[in-house]
C-alpha cells in the first residue's frame, strides 16, 4: 500500500485537533474583553443571568472603557439583574462622569434594583461635597419604592444648602407622588424665600398634590 499524504493542518495522529469554532463564550468573564461587541454584549447578558465570582468587578471594569451603547446597556442590565449590594456600590463611581447617558443608565440600573438594595448605596452621597452628586443620589432615590422615600425628600428640602439640590427633591416628590412631605416643600420655601424658581417649583408640587 502506497503511503497516504496527510492533509495539510492535520493535526498529528494521537492529538485532538484544535476546535476552530470555539465558543468565546465559554469563559464569559475573559469574553468581556473580546474586541467583537456583539460576544462582549452577549458576554454581559450571560453573566447577568448566571454571575460567577468576579463577575460584578470584571462587569464594572468593562464599563469604564467601554464605547459601545448596546455592550453598555448589557452591563448596566446584568448589574441591576444581579442586584447586591455590590453591584449597586459597584455603579455609584460611574454617577461622578461627563457622560449624561451612562449617568442616566446609572440611575436606572439603581432604580432597577430591590429598593433595599439601592437605597444603602444612594443614601451616603446625600451627604457628599459635590451638589451635583446629592442631586443624582436625590433623583435616585426619588425612584425607589420604599417606605422612607419621603423622609429622605423631606429631609433634603428641609436641609441641603443648595437650592437645586432641593429644588431636585420638589421634582423627585411630584413625580414619586408623596404628598406626606407636603410640610417640607413650605419649609423650603420659607429657605429660598426670594428664589423664584423655587416658588413656582413649591407651587407646583402643591397644586399637584391637591389636583390642581
Amino acid at each position: 500500500m502506497g503511503l497516504v499524504r496527510k492533509k495539510a493542518g492535520a493535526a498529528p495522529s494521537g492529538t485532538a485537533a484544535p476546535d476552530a469554532q470555539a465558543d468565546p463564550l465559554a469563559d464569559p468573564l475573559a469574553a468581556l474583553e473580546e474586541a467583537d461587541a456583539s460576544v462582549r454584549r452577549d458576554a454581559a447578558h450571560g453573566l447577568g443571568h448566571a454571575a460567577p465570582p468576579g463577575t460584578v468587578a470584571a462587569l464594572a471594569r468593562r464599563l469604564e472603557t467601554e464605547n459601545d451603547a448596546g455592550v453598555r446597556e448589557a452591563i448596566l442590565t446584568a448589574l441591576a439583574r444581579i442586584a447586591t449590594g455590590e453591584a449597586a456600590t459597584a455603579l455609584l463611581p460611574f454617577l461622578d462622569r461627563e457622560d449624561a447617558a451612562l449617568r442616566n443608565g446609572v440611575l436606572e440600573s439603581l432604580q432597577q434594583m430591590p429598593a433595599e438594595v439601592a437605597a444603602p448605596a444612594l443614601l451616603p452621597l446625600l451627604g457628599h461635597a459635590d451638589p451635583d452628586l446629592r442631586i443624582f443620589a436625590v433623583q435616585g432615590l426619588g425612584g425607589l419604592v420604599h417606605p422612607g422615600r419621603a423622609d429622605w425628600l423631606a429631609a433634603v428640602m428641609e436641609r441641603d444648602a443648595d437650592v437645586n439640590v432641593g429644588l431636585a427633591a420638589v421634582e423627585a416628590l411630584a413625580e414619586a407622588g408623596s404628598p406626606e412631605a407636603l410640610s417640607s416643600l413650605e419649609t423650603l420655601a420659607r429657605r429660598f424665600p426670594d428664589d423664584p424658581f423655587v416658588a413656582f417649583a413649591v407651587d407646583a408640587a402643591r397644586s399637584s398634590f391637591q389636583g390642581g
